[in-house]
């Protein structure tokens, strides 16, 4: 797979001019793999997936749905200066050069199901916070969890001046639950059990929306079905 600069390549996919494709570039117009691009010379893949507008002009790429079971210990990042694990290092090659990306990330110790593809709506509709979809962490502690206390996670807390919300929260045992979140944000789950305070030991999301993990392995990924995907998708159609 060669580079080419995005200007030209929006031309070469006869979107618009090379010129106008260096104004919506500088506008902030344009995403590459899910990614804004603003600044002109950025040099991509040809085999990227471009976005104008929120709409994929390159439409010859076919469209990837996939779910990996993330190990601990892997970024959701294309690259790393500190050389650590990559979850791209997962997945066969020649599927990552179609220009698929995480949707959403897992942080680098948690684990569990995370969804990839190079389709950007999919990927608007499945991860903007006002979709409200739920998604589901099995966690495991250094103690034993007062839940008669977490309980007031459903009402909200304030924890250095942010406010965490839980949808629900079900006893597994002593030191593990299962705990759903609709918006989820960074490290919401390590910072409510630190704030009581407990270890987080073990955390691993087992379900997004109406999708669940199952038995796939640890470091292993599969496609979606089509099934999956119009089901992830009604999950989060407004009602």
């Amino acid at each position: 797979m060669s580079q080419i600069r995005l200007q030209k390549l929006i031309a070469r996919y006869g979107y618009t001019s090379r010129r106008k494709a260096e104004l919506l570039i500088k506008e902030g117009r344009v995403r590459v793999n899910g990614v804004v691009k603003s600044r002109l010379g950025t040099k991509v893949l040809d085999s990227s997936v471009i976005e104008i507008d929120g709409r994929v002009i390159n439409r010859n790429v076919k469209n990837i749905y996939l779910m990996l079971n993330k190990p601990s210990g892997f970024l959701c990042s294309r690259k790393d200066p500190e050389k650590r694990k990559l979850i791209y290092d997962l997945i066969d090659s020649e599927i990552v050069k179609q220009g698929i990306y995480s949707v959403g990330r897992l942080d680098y110790l948690t684990e569990g199901l995370l969804l990839l593809t190079n389709d950007g709506e999919f990927a608007y509709r499945i991860s903007h916070p006002s979709r409200g979809i739920i998604k589901k962490y099995e966690v495991s502690v250094d103690k034993k969890i007062p839940y008669k206390s977490i309980a007031a996670w459903r009402k909200g807390v304030y924890i250095r001046g942010v406010k965490y919300v839980v949808n629900d929260i079900k006893k597994m045992s002593p030191v593990k639950a299962i705990i759903s979140l609709y918006e989820g944000k960074n490290r919401e789950i390590r910072i409510l059990f630190e704030s009581i305070p407990l270890q987080v030991r073990k955390l691993k999301r087992i379900a997004v929306g109406p999708l669940e993990l199952g038995d796939l392995p640890v470091g292993g990924y599969r496609e979606l079905t089509n099934t999956e995907i119009q089901k992830l998708l009604r999950s989060v159609e407004p009602q």
